[in-house]
C-alpha cells in the first residue's frame, strides 16, 4: 500500500499512522511536507527574533550602541536565526535519521517520517511557548514549560540553569511519541530504542544548553 505522510494524523493519530507505516510499500508526498515545515520553522525563528526571545544579552546592551549599530545587529542576529531556521529541521530530521536508521535497522525514509512527527510536535510547542514568553515577560530558562524554572531553586550555576531550560515538556512528549514508533517499526529490543532516544535529546540538550550558557541565541 501507498504511505502519504499525514504531520496531523502522525502527531494525535499515532496508531492508524503507525499501521499505515508499517504495511507500506511505497511512501509518498514527504518533500512537500517537509518544505512546508521548513517555511514554518523559519517563521517561527523570525518572530521569535523580532519579540527578542533568545536575544536578551544582545537587547540588554541596547544603551552601549548607536541606533544604526543596534538595527544593524539585529539583522545580522534575524540572519543567524534564519539560518538556525535551515540548520535545526535539516540536523534534526535528515542527519539525525541516519544515527537511528544504523542502529535499529529500519528503512531511513520510514525513520525519516518518523523524525518528521517529533520535529512538528517540537515545532508546535515552540510556536505556543511565544507568546507565554512574551506576555509573562519570560526568558528562556524562565519558560513555565521548562524544567529551568525549578533548577534555578538547586543549582547557582548559570550552564545548569540554561541545561535544564532546555528540556521542556514538549521535548519529553516527543521523544516519547518517536519512541512508540521506532520500538514498533524495528525489531530491535524496545530499550535499544529508548536508550537512543535518550542519548540523542541528551546531546541536544547538553549543546543547547552549552549555547545559551555562552550567549548565542537558541530557540530549542
Amino acid at each position: 500500500m501507498n504511505y502519504h505522510l499525514n504531520i496531523v494524523k502522525g502527531l494525535f493519530r499515532p496508531q492508524i499512522s503507525l499501521y499505515q507505516l508499517q504495511k507500506a510499500e511505497a511512501i509518498k508526498g514527504v518533500i512537500p511536507k517537509l518544505i512546508f515545515l521548513y517555511v514554518i520553522c523559519l517563521v517561527t525563528f523570525a518572530t521569535s527574533t523580532y519579540f527578542g526571545i533568545g536575544t536578551e544579552t544582545y537587547s540588554g546592551n541596547i544603551t552601549n550602541y548607536t541606533l544604526e549599530k543596534y538595527e544593524s545587529g539585529k539583522l545580522l542576529l534575524l540572519g543567524g536565526k534564519l539560518i538556525s531556521g535551515i540548520l535545526f529541521p535539516t540536523l534534526f530530521i535528515w542527519f539525525a535519521s541516519i544515527f537511528f536508521w544504523i542502529f535499529l535497522e529500519i528503512s531511513y525514509i520510514k525513520v525519516v517520517i518518523v523524525q518528521t512527527f517529533g520535529f512538528a510536535f517540537l515545532l508546535l510547542g515552540q510556536i505556543l511557548t511565544i507568546p507565554v514568553l512574551v506576555l509573562l515577560d519570560l526568558n528562556l530558562v524562565s519558560n513555565p514549560f521548562s524544567f529551568g524554572v525549578l533548577s534555578q531553586y538547586a543549582f547557582e550555576h548559570e550552564y545548569w540553569n540554561s541545561f535544564f531550560g532546555s528540556i521542556t515538556l514538549f521535548h519529553l512528549v516527543a521523544l516519547m511519541l518517536q519512541y512508540y514508533y521506532f520500538a514498533s517499526l524495528s525489531e530491535k529490543n524496545r530499550y535499544v530504542a529508548l536508550t537512543l532516544l535518550i542519548l540523542f535529546y541528551l546531546i541536544t540538550w547538553l549543546l543547547t544548553g552549552l549555547m545559551a550558557f555562552i550567549k548565542i541565541p537558541v530557540l530549542f
